[in-house]
């Protein structure tokens, strides 16, 4: 029978040897094939000397002589990283974990990730002449070599055992899975090892005369291969023993021959029994060691070594692919037949690759569609810059014009309360670009007298100041920022954006002297902290205070949480929206003033009644910083007379409506126990709603079944209402102020009688005005911040047309309405033309008026005039003369400024605050609070507001009596 190894590219003359017989001949193709091979790195002066399969990754990891280690992805075994472990040492044996590999030299170990890094070196005394690694469990190695010791490693804490074995030391370490390790020594001994307990030997026997070159485990099978000892020199046995650990007594279980001498035996981990054997000429048997009498069954193949020996050999864990090693420096990796992509693990994770190289696209000069700008541009170094880079000063930034909105949607429309509905005219495409695209000729066509604005600066004095308190502050740092005397109040607390507004509460004395009357046992009451701030502010000289105690509480209330006005953590006051906030802070505040007053009043006038059965409060006398304190001991805490009475004491809160106002459902108490002494006047005022309250009567009034509902309600502030004048414009700050008072407006709401939402007409009459009039000047949309921005004179009343109506305007000549369409026939014709030489130098400056008198009408109307407008076309009144009121008109208050709120717009935002104070010489002056720093300003700075960086948020206007009290 001739066999034709030329199919295999192999010479025939060195494959039929005479001392084979015939039945041991293989069959001619071979179950694996050549799939690639590679010169390794360092190849050309070192040999492979140990190959592995990573067990966890698509690796082959391979160590030469010279002490280097490489890495091959894939079955093209593309190189992966490559790395110097030792100097001279060779790579004797790889071990592959989760964390990374464990390379084994003659005397260290080392510990590399499988990107390349180090992590850790391990050398030791004991580590001689080491030869091979085995892993125990997941932190414990095993380490022999010839030497008569076993290493035995943990990798958690890098500390080692040693084990003694007999003076031939242990080359090879191999399991089958077991509880039982082999270790063959190089003079034939194989000796079996408890894996729970290395110290202890379970057999020992001698597996070849002369020395051992190779065994590997499976299961209960062990196979050997190695020399026997002839009369001359050891000579290689051509076959390979199999072995039975269970049944060992000195005699093997049969040996199965192979075309050449094996040198190195590895099973094949798929199969059972299947196992390679490999010569050192590159001969490769593939053999069943459980039927060793079918020759015929065994698969040989020939590894092109280039004229060098095979050295090494792994098998990967799919049994899919075979890596060899040789001392020529090459890799060759063989697969299955017909498997061109192997695999080398079932369930191999993803290999981490670095970032790819950016690589730019290659484009001919010229391809006229390519855009340049889409090639970014690489890096420059430190002061450096592109030579295409032009100075600021030649161009400027600029938004996108966007395209108006189509007037057929305009035209087509529908509105559901605030929310328009029109169906698609379709006159463009989906996720089109809405903005309007310039080209050069429409930049260069553009007008050249259009007006370019100019920004002003902002005043040092208005910026937020940024004070790092390190030491403690001298009193010449004070006094450079707070020249006048008054105290400031420090901003490095959390929530401290309210400064401003409790500068202006504690300039207002009615105020004042309210909170400083005000005493409770309440634990976190914000009234008496404020009352303990005024005192502090009184009593400090000038010094700077701070508010953390009232800080302190205010983070307290849950209902100041939820109307968002507590900043959370690591949120810095200038990012919030001060302008919303602050006049949020002051509806809140004013309100929560008033409830807390009426709260201590409803206890005091409990614990009254209380006094005549049981004995009488504690007067208690305190000194304190040299004030003398006289006051009750209260339990605030104390039980109530009857369960059923203390559930009912107070039967009409004041409930807060959507739009900030208190509805009053006061119902009348029952004449039983503590409620015959309690009116309902006392609950329902307090000093601070006698001071601020707008009484206001509400008509709502159902668009679908003309239900009207009326009630009485109660705001603390008043907030301003943009309207839009008859002639198209925005009407002037009276107008304003004016509209806001008798609000009219449209919104959804609750109707009983359709039981559902619908548009509903809210009108509002003015029932009283307060002595105080708080204002919020919103401000929050881009609509209302332009008001302030484009810097809106005044309106005067003959500025809009009069008398283009037939009908006479009921008012005759006290009409004051700004606007008035009804027909006015006892004014002149020409009042229009006179108007314009009456308009004062501060109307044609300011937005805001210094004074102004207020006018109820018998009908609910409301009339505004400024009180320093003196034109003779429009009928006002000499207020320093004594005079009797017409008869149209109800009631009529006189207001002066005495307080704003306003927020500077700059980064950081900022909130100061103008303040009105009397001096010395019964005369006031203006001053900015801005925290710490206090400085006097002009009243017509306070009025002004056409700058683009300042706006305003909240006013106080007081009456002619509060202020004559204040002078």
């Amino acid at each position: 029978m001739a066999f034709h190894y030329s199919e295999l590219s192999m010479p025939t003359e060195h494959v039929l040897l005479p001392e084979f017989p015939q039945p041991f001949m293989v069959k001619k193709e071979a179950d694996y094939e050549l799939r690639a091979g590679v010169l390794v790195d360092g190849g050309n002066r070192f040999g492979v000397s140990s190959v592995i399969f990573d067990k966890y990754e698509e690796l082959i990891w391979m160590g030469n002589q010279g002490g280097h280690v490489t890495s091959y992805y894939g079955p093209q075994l593309q190189r992966y990283t490559s790395f110097q472990i030792h100097v001279c040492e060779e790579v004797r044996d790889i071990l592959t974990l989760e964390e990374g590999i464990y390379c084994l030299t003659k005397t260290s170990l080392r510990h590399q990730i499988r990107r390349g890094l180090p992590r850790h070196t391990h050398k030791s005394p004991n580590m001689q002449d080491m030869q091979c690694l085995f892993q125990v469990d997941t932190h414990k190695v095993l380490m022999g070599g010839h030497q008569d010791k076993l290493l035995e490693l943990d990798l958690n804490k890098w500390v080692e055992g040693v084990i003694n074995v007999p003076e031939e030391g242990c080359a090879v370490l191999r399991s089958g899975g077991g509880s039982v390790v082999a270790c063959g020594s190089a003079n034939g001994m194989i000796t079996l090892r408890d894996i729970r307990c290395l110290s202890s030997v379970e057999q020992s026997f001698r597996a070849h005369t002369a020395c051992l070159s190779d065994l590997d485990m499976q299961g209960d099978m062990l196979i050997t291969c190695g020399f026997t000892q002839s009369s001359s020199s050891p000579v290689a046995e051509p076959y390979v023993v199999v072995w039975d650990v269970r049944c060992l007594r000195g005699s093997s279980l049969r040996q199965i021959p192979t075309m050449s001498p094996p040198q190195l035996l590895h099973f094949v981990p798929a199969v059972s029994g299947r196992a390679v054997a490999m010569a050192s000429d590159g001969h490769v048997t593939v053999l069943d060691v459980n039927d060793s009498l079918k020759p015929e069954s065994q698969s040989v193949f020939q590894v092109e070594t280039h004229s060098s020996q095979c050295s090494v050999m792994d098998v990967s864990s799919t049994s899919q692919a075979l890596a060899f090693g040789d001392l020529g420096g090459h890799i060759h990796m063989f697969s299955a037949k017909h498997n061109h992509e192997p695999m080398y693990n079932s369930f191999s994770r993803p290999t981490e690759f670095g970032d790819p190289l950016p690589s730019l696209p290659r484009v001919s000069f010229k391809d006229e569609t390519f855009s340049f700008s889409s090639i970014p541009r690489p890096p420059l170094t430190t002061g450096t810059k592109w030579l295409s880079d032009m100075p600021p000063e030649f161009y400027h930034k600029t938004y996108r014009k966007l395209k108006p909105v189509d007037p057929e949607i305009l035209r087509t429309m529908k509105m559901q309360g605030p929310i328009g509905y029109a169906p698609n005219p379709k006159t463009v495409r989906r996720n089109q670009m809405p903005y309007i695209e310039e080209t050069l000729q429409d930049v260069i066509v553009k007008p050249k007298e259009t007006r370019t604005v100019v920004a002003e600066p902002i005043p040092k004095h208005y910026l937020k100041m940024d004070l790092r308190f390190k030491k403690p502050r001298s009193n010449d740092s004070n006094d450079s920022l707070n020249k006048v005397g008054f105290p400031g109040l420090e901003f490095t607390l959390p929530n401290s954006y309210c400064n401003s507004m409790l500068q202006v509460l504690y300039h207002i004395p009615a105020v004042k002297a309210t909170l400083l009357a005000h005493t409770c046992a309440k634990e976190f009451c914000l009234s008496c902290e404020l009352g303990f701030l005024f005192r502090m502010l009184d009593t400090s000289g000038g010094a700077p205070c701070q508010a953390d105690n009232f800080l302190r509480a205010f983070r307290t209330v849950p209902e100041a949480a939820a109307l968002g006005l507590i900043l959370p953590d690591g949120v810095i006051d200038h990012r919030a929206d001060l302008i919303s906030l602050i006049q949020s802070w002051n509806r809140f505040m004013l309100q929560q003033i008033h409830s807390e007053i009426l709260e201590a009043r409803k206890k005091e006038k409990e614990l009254t009644l209380l006094a005549h059965t049981k004995s009488p409060p504690k007067q208690i006398n305190k000194q304190v910083n040299g004030y003398q304190y006289h006051y009750t001991e209260l339990k605030y805490m104390g039980p109530p007379v009857c369960e059923d009475d203390a559930q009912d004491l107070f039967e009409g809160p004041m409930v807060n409506n959507h739009d900030g106002s208190i509805v009053s459902n006061h119902v009348q108490p029952e004449k039983n126990g503590l409620k015959n002494h309690i009116s309902k006047s006392d609950d329902e005022e307090s000093e601070i709603s006698k001071l601020f309250a707008i009484g206001r009567h509400q008509v709502n009034r159902c668009t679908k079944c003309n239900k009207e509902e009326e009630r009485e309600s109660v705001v603390m502030a008043c907030a301003l209402q943009y309207v839009v004048s008859t002639e198209g414009g925005k009407g002037g700050f009276l107008e304003l102020v004016r509209a806001s008072l008798a609000a009219r407006r449209s919104t959804p709401a609750w109707c009983e009688h359709c039981a559902r939402f619908t548009p509903t007409v809210q009108r509002g009459r003015i029932l009283r005005l307060p002595p105080i009039l708080a204002i919020n000047c919103g401000g929050a949309t881009p609509h209302e911040k332009a008001y302030w921005t484009k810097g809106v004179q005044k309106d005067t009343p003959e500025t809009t047309k009069r008398g283009s109506s037939s009908k006479p305007c009921r008012y005759g000549l006290h009409c004051a309405r700004p606007g008035c369409r009804f027909k006015h026939p006892e004014r002149p014709s020409s009042a229009p033309q006179m108007n314009s030489l009456n308009i004062s130098s501060q109307e044609s400056n300011c937005v805001l008026s210094h004074q102004m008198n207020i006018r109820l009408l018998s009908d609910g109307e409301v009339i505004i005039d400024d009180k320093t407008d003196s034109s003779p076309m429009e009928p006002r009144f000499d207020f320093s003369l004594p005079r009797k009121k017409p008869p149209n008109i109800q009631h009529e208050e006189e207001y002066s400024l005495s307080s704003v709120v306003l927020c500077v717009e700059d980064n950081p935002r900022n909130l100061v605050a103008y303040v009105r104070i009397p001096d010395e010489e019964d005369d006031c002056r203006w001053y900015l609070f801005n925290d710490l720093s206090i400085v006097p300003v002009s009243a017509d700075e306070v009025v002004q507001f056409s700058s683009w960086w300042k706006s305003p948020c909240v006013l106080f206007y007081m009456n002619a009596q509060l202020t004559a009290g204040d002078s």
